[in-house]
């Protein structure tokens, strides 16, 4: 009996993983490549198709080692770097991302995605003129991309470049943007007779997509401490136990560390399920939800002892429906703590160019008076750090009459 010659064997089920790729049968083409590998280990063109498939299947961080073996083996591999660059930017790692995308560009793989996800690198990078040439490059080649002049806007908008900006976004809209974003981000840049809602589905997916390095960014990068003052600075009549605490937008969780241990069951909320799954590996809090603040509070019947919004009313705007269910969910005696960004007196709920709202000092006493609140500290004390100068943001405290 002749002995299986596992070259011959490994190379019959490459090509079986080949056809499942093609196929789009991607689960059946990663476990093609897998067994491949083990027949014979280290081959090339093996280990970049699989690669390319969990990136396919979206197993990102697990495609990098296939990628990069690949690579190092041969490195004039297009197809390879365009995939670990797709894996880096979908890991937010910006910097290997850059490299990979660079690579591929200059090896002849080439795309409008591609060329999208090297403009937000670059910006994630603080590249900015590089940024702004990465998407002129685009639009030189669709003058009709959507995203490309979308992106393009906001990148304007967040370096003070409003006219420039507001023509981005109309550029966008004309070719086919959502209506009701381009809506949103024109009335940050210009004054607006009502105060628009934030679309739900570009917050969702804003956070979902910013959840991964979420911490890296504010704490680490901006030195919020929004989360730990809003704690610190807690009156002194507040007690140092509640029955039941509700953190309200926890995000990843930054609050929990600091109410875990004056909490005794500790529920978090917030509308990104990726910040949610960040959240619940801390394994601090008892109970968590992904859903939007409003739609939890309307239908969770608890009655909470404290309730904390940190950096959270900044992306709800108008307050008013929050407040009145709020007033129906907090016990009598129980506490609102929650940071805002000021507005001036008179001008109530204003949407800025950041997309953060600010709300002014005589709207919300006017609401925590309607919604039955005492208001019984307010402190202004610096949220996170702008070009090195400090961002103050105001701490406000009420309790339930």
């Amino acid at each position: 009996m002749n002995a299986i010659n596992p070259i011959e064997a490994a190379r019959a089920v490459f090509f079986e993983g080949v056809e499942h790729f093609q196929a789009n049968r991607l689960a059946e083409a990663e476990s093609a490549f897998e067994r491949a590998l083990e027949l014979v280990p280290g081959r090339t063109s093996v280990m970049i198709n699989l690669g390319i498939t969990r990136v396919h299947l979206g197993k990102y961080a697990e495609s990098i080692p296939s990628l990069e073996a690949g690579i190092a083996a041969e490195p004039a591999s297009p197809d390879a770097w365009g995939a670990l660059a797709h894996a880096r930017f979908e890991l937010s790692d910006w910097e290997p991302a850059r490299i990979a995308f660079e690579q591929a560009f200059a090896q002849g793989t080439d795309s409008q995605l591609m060329r999208l996800q090297y403009a937000k690198c670059l910006f994630r990078l603080g590249r900015v003129e590089e940024t702004l040439a990465a998407y002129r490059r685009v639009l030189d080649a669709d003058p009709n991309c959507a995203e490309a002049w979308y992106q393009l806007g906001d990148l304007q908008r967040e370096t003070g470049q409003t006219d420039s900006a507001i023509d981005s976004y109309r550029q966008a809209l004309a070719n086919g943007a959502d209506p009701e974003l381009i809506s949103y981000l024109l009335s940050a840049l210009k004054a607006q007779p009502a105060v628009p809602a934030p679309p739900r589905a570009y917050v969702q997916g804003l956070f979902d997509q910013y959840a991964e390095d979420f911490e890296e960014h504010l704490v680490g990068q901006l030195g919020y401490q929004g989360h730990r003052m809003l704690i610190e600075l807690f009156p002194a009549q507040v007690p140092e136990r509640f029955s039941r605490v509700l953190d309200l937008g926890c995000g990843t969780g930054l609050c929990s560390g600091l109410l875990r241990p004056r909490a005794g069951h500790l529920t978090g909320v917030d509308l990104s399920a990726a910040m949610i799954e960040k959240s619940r590996a801390l394994g601090r809090y008892d109970v968590l939800a992904a859903a939007d603040v409003h739609d939890f509070l309307a239908t969770d019947a608890t009655v909470w002892d404290l309730v904390v919004a940190a950096d959270v009313f900044i992306y709800v705007g108008e307050l008013a429906r929050l407040f009145g269910l709020l007033q129906r969910r907090i016990a009598a005696g129980g506490w609102l703590a929650f940071t805002v960004e000021s507005a001036e007196q008179g001008q109530g709920v204003l949407l800025m160019p950041s997309l953060r709202y600010a709300h002014s000092l005589d709207y919300l006493v006017s609401l925590a008076q309607q919604h039955g609140f005492t208001v019984e500290s307010i402190q202004d004390a610096a949220i996170r750090v702008h070009d090195g100068q400090p961002m103050f943001g105001r701490y406000w405290y009420l309790r339930k009459t």
